[in-house]
């Protein structure tokens, strides 16, 4: 594969500029020389357009970037588009509130030298020292991007979600899985159904879609712990009420990803009459009560959205 600079692609709407600022500046701090790697900011129908001054910090490194609006609304829109702008072996997305270890791009580009049967991987995002939510958030930190599973490196090579599967935040892509991505967009209308359209639809899974593609082309994805970020979630997002959105609209989600997976699913015998759903309700919910109660009830939410979108797609 040609030699060409890295593309790190950022996909922002209406981003909150002070921690956009410490996204682009640990991008302008890393170890490797400048000339590596050009950043790809897809402004996504944000309300007042970024400009080239938001993108200070890496003109003051020497660092070659660029704007590119795409206008219609959401994060599967804006990673196609970023696919459609890059030509490279590999693209690094960064989302708007990530931090980067200093050394992310020179272990990552390491990484790929070691491991061409690599598809995808990303690392640790943890939380900055500022943010710590109160105990019962704890259980939903998976669901926010919070992403710790040790110091050993995990690699999969299954078609099914596990440890080894890396978030969108710092996630390392290869063309041929970048490819695989945008080709199955181009084949169902339910594709762009995944992932955020701007900050009040809360869909999800599409990390998934795009990463699972690794084992779909007989390439492997990895959790490399060696890589590390910092996930600068804004405070709102560990509210009871955003997480009980959240868990509704992640259950919706997850049917439309099986369903794009392995094709039109069946409605499961829980889901069928009421009775079968209360009782599936009951066992959700005591089930998860012991992480926290409003994580038990999140499960109820969870399945109050995976049920009515079966309901849809019948």
């Amino acid at each position: 594969m040609e030699k060409t600079k890295l593309d790190v692609c950022i996909c922002t709407h209406n981003p909150r500029a002070d921690v956009l600022r410490l996204t682009l500046e640990s991008l302008a701090a890393q170890s490797v020389a400048p000339s590596t790697f050009r950043v790809l900011l897809i402004d996504n129908a944000s309300s007042l357009p970024l400009t080239a001054a938001d993108l200070a910090p890496l003109a003051r490194r020497g660092i070659e970037h660029e704007i590119v609006v795409e206008s219609r609304l959401g994060l599967s829109r804006a990673r196609i588009r970023a696919i459609d702008e890059t030509r490279g072996g590999w693209i690094l997305f960064v989302d708007d509130d990530n931090e980067l270890q200093s050394d992310f791009i020179e272990i990552g580009l390491a990484l790929i030298d070691r491991h061409p049967e690599y598809g995808c991987f990303g690392g640790k995002l943890v939380l900055p020292e500022h943010l710590r939510p109160v105990a019962w958030v704890n259980p939903f930190l998976p669901y926010l991007g919070i992403k710790d599973y040790g110091d050993d490196v995990i690699v999969g090579d299954k078609d099914e979600w596990g440890p080894w599967e890396p978030a969108g935040a710092g996630a390392w892509v290869h063309r041929r899985v970048l490819d695989a991505y945008k080709a199955q967009s181009l084949q169902n209308e339910n594709f762009f159904k995944l992932g955020r359209t701007g900050h009040n639809n809360l869909a999800s899974c599409d990390d998934s879609i795009l990463m699972r593609g690794a084992v779909r082309i007989g390439m492997k994805s990895a959790y490399e712990p060696s890589l590390v970020l910092h996930h600068h979630l804004s405070p709102h997002r560990f509210r009871f009420k955003y997480l009980m959105k959240l868990m509704h609209a992640y259950g919706g989600s997850h049917v439309v990803l099986e369903t794009l997976l392995k094709g039109r699913q069946t409605l499961p015998d829980y889901y069928r009459t009421d009775g079968a759903f209360y009782k599936l309700l009951r066992w959700a919910f005591y089930g998860e009560k012991k992480k926290s109660l409003a994580f038990a009830v999140a499960q109820v939410a969870y399945h109050f959205g995976a049920r009515a979108q079966h309901r849809k797609m019948k």
